[in-house]
């Protein structure tokens, strides 16, 4: 009775371990890359992107060891479909080849990038960027992990000025020290939205131009020229003159990435050379 009772819960524990497979795999699937996933504080059924990628890691060990019970408990009848007419054990059956050739022929089509398994990976490209573009990109790559001070460095925000911000509302920093990330967990808020706070009042803001940086911000590649230069408070104008002078041809429409490879350069030699056009005065 209890070997029957045992297996009964050996199969129910591995058709509901495929079950929670499917679900955290379709969630892992549409989450937000992990860069704006932890910036923006994303979550789904009130789980962040790592919770649901540790249900995912636990759920499959758990189908593994009870696939592993269910096999054990069905190897005869599994062990028939590798037998020939003569009931003989084989182990390249006509059943055996079919299921091999399913199972080769999508990871080779994987690797060559060809429908239909192509069009699923394009999907996942699709979301990730539709995602960063409702959420909103981190200023740089794991901005949340770093410390105040360095995040104030990084972005060329004024200390005193941030500090007071903060201050304003209601929100105290320990120390300088202190992660972008626990302050905003700390304060009921995601790292985002504590910049938002960090940036003080819309009408109080700097409308100044913006430092340009030394290194490609995330997703900076796939912003258009315009909407680069608008993010920086940049006169576009002024940025094609200083480009076009450097000896490029560059499309205001186009992402810094396209007007790179157009001109058989990189996006952040685009940036180096609007950081020093800008700071030589030009044009």
């Amino acid at each position: 009775v209890h070997r029957m009772t045992f297996r009964r819960v050996v199969s129910l524990s591995l058709m509901l371990s495929i079950a929670g497979m499917l679900v955290s795999s379709i969630v892992l699937f549409i989450v937000p890359q992990g860069r704006v996933a932890y910036w923006s504080g994303w979550t789904l059924l009130g789980l962040t992107k790592s919770e649901w990628g540790a249900i995912h890691t636990n759920l499959g060990l758990l189908m593994l060891v009870a696939g592993a019970f269910h096999v054990y408990y069905n190897w005869r009848p599994i062990t028939t479909y590798l037998k020939n007419k003569s009931r003989e054990f084989k182990l390249f059956t006509p059943s055996f080849n079919s299921a091999f050739a399913v199972f080769g022929l999508f990871i080779l089509l994987t690797i060559l990038a060809l429908p239909p398994t192509v069009w699923i990976q394009n999907l996942r490209v699709s979301l990730e960027e539709g995602s960063a573009d409702d959420l909103g990109e981190p200023p740089y790559g794991h901005a949340e992990e770093s410390s105040l001070r360095v995040f104030l460095r990084n972005v060329g925000m004024d200390q005193e000025v941030t500090m007071g911000n903060l201050e304003a509302a209601g929100i105290a920093a320990p120390d300088l020290e202190v992660r972008i990330l626990d302050l905003a967990v700390q304060n009921g808020m995601s790292p985002q939205e504590l910049y938002e706070v960090m940036k003080g009042p819309e009408e109080q803001r700097t409308t100044g131009p913006v430092p340009i940086p030394t290194s490609m911000p995330r997703g900076g590649g796939r912003m258009t020229l315009e909407a680069f230069c608008l993010e920086y408070n940049r006169n576009i104008a002024e940025a094609v003159e200083i480009l076009e002078a450097a000896g490029w041809t560059v499309d205001a429409e186009a992402t810094l990435k396209d007007n790179a490879t157009n001109n058989g350069r990189e996006a952040l030699n685009l940036l180096d050379i609007l950081r020093e056009g800008y700071e030589q005065g030009s044009p």
